[in-house]
């Protein structure tokens, strides 16, 4: 697998990412979406010079092997087949779907690490700037494995954030971890007082990290991002993981987060001369930066306690509409 491969900057592109085709089960995120695929691919055979499919299009964490993924999805992979055989199919590595890499070139895909578009746009997957889940960690797949099966036991979703997944089985997990949170926050103020900050911060880390993604910074990217695009040469840097779709001004340049095709989410991305842009696949509807607008703006710094107390209405119920209402940066009350 190359490492990085650089693109001309003036081929149109077309990013998708976090497909998580699985196994055509009940866990299966991807779902029925094969039709609407289909028309993606045959979108960019018309208007495409390239496709990157970046990272996690293959959820081995859920579907265990390779085969049953191909068993459950075989008409979109013999179309991606034919695409990669008319114009180049970039295939970026992922969290989720490291073990099939080296097999993919069955499918004509060309494996890469990342992507470069001339000197200033960076595609990757972006499982790099979130620490809980950094590349090559085999503790943070094996994770991810367990969280499929968890979801295939019990037929039902465990996810972030909230106000996309509202169903019983995140809402009591959002309890339990409640729980969980408020005996971590009591081990925290105890090492304050013997003087042990850098283990009490440690203490809280998972804590503000789920936090952070249910006020809009999903996997807590957003910080490493602006410090990467702050470093330099990148002006643009395009990545998925998060699955939650925009484009974000930064204080130095501009991040553009995919999306995924889980659930009831559809996007891609074009870039064509270096403006990128992202769109729902069924609707054609433009995405910018709804669901940031919070995270960046009134609820920057609020915590998972505070989420808690602004949301929680008891007896596992969540007031999702205000939830949303927050990400979009608009008042509680």
């Amino acid at each position: 697998m190359q490492e990085a491969v650089v693109l001309d900057p003036g081929q149109r592109v077309l990013v998708v990412s976090d497909l998580h085709l699985g196994d055509g089960g009940v866990a299966d995120a991807f779902g029925r979406k094969d039709d609407a695929l289909r028309g993606l691919l045959e979108h960019a055979r018309r208007a495409a010079d390239v496709l990157v499919i970046a990272g996690d299009g293959f959820d081995l964490a859920q579907a265990w092997s390779l085969e049953r993924i191909v068993a459950a999805h075989r008409r979109v992979l013999e179309e991606l087949s034919a695409l990669a055989r008319e114009l180049p199919v970039y295939y970026l590595e992922g969290n989720h779907d490291a073990p099939a890499h080296s097999r993919l070139g069955v499918f004509g895909l060309r494996e890469v690490r990342a992507l470069d578009v001339g000197p200033r746009v960076r595609i990757e997957h972006g499982h790099a700037f979130d620490e809980h889940n950094p590349p090559h960690d085999r503790l943070a797949f094996w994770g991810s494995c367990a969280h499929s099966l968890l979801e295939r036991t019990i037929r039902s979703r465990v996810r972030i954030p909230m106000r996309k997944h509202y169903c019983w089985s995140t809402r009591l997990g959002h309890w339990l971890f409640y729980r969980v949170g408020w005996c971590q926050a009591q081990q925290a103020r105890l090492l304050r007082r013997l003087g042990r900050e850098r283990a009490a911060r440690r203490c809280l880390g998972f804590v503000d990290y789920w936090g952070r993604s249910e006020w809009g910074d999903i996997h807590g990217m957003l910080g490493p991002v602006a410090e990467f695009l702050s470093s330099g040469p990148y002006e643009l840097l395009i990545c998925g993981h998060a699955h939650q779709a925009g484009r974000i001004a930064m204080p130095r340049g501009t991040y553009v987060n995919t999306g995924s095709w889980t659930y009831d989410d559809a996007t891609y991305v074009t870039l064509v001369g270096g403006e990128a842009r992202v769109r729902d696949w069924r609707s054609g509807r433009s995405i910018e930066d709804e669901e940031y607008r919070g995270i960046l703006g009134p609820y920057r710094d609020r915590s998972f306690f505070e989420w808690w107390e602004s949301f929680y209405r008891g007896w596992l119920r969540y007031d999702v509409a205000a939830m949303q209402r927050a990400a979009r940066g608009e008042p509680l009350g």
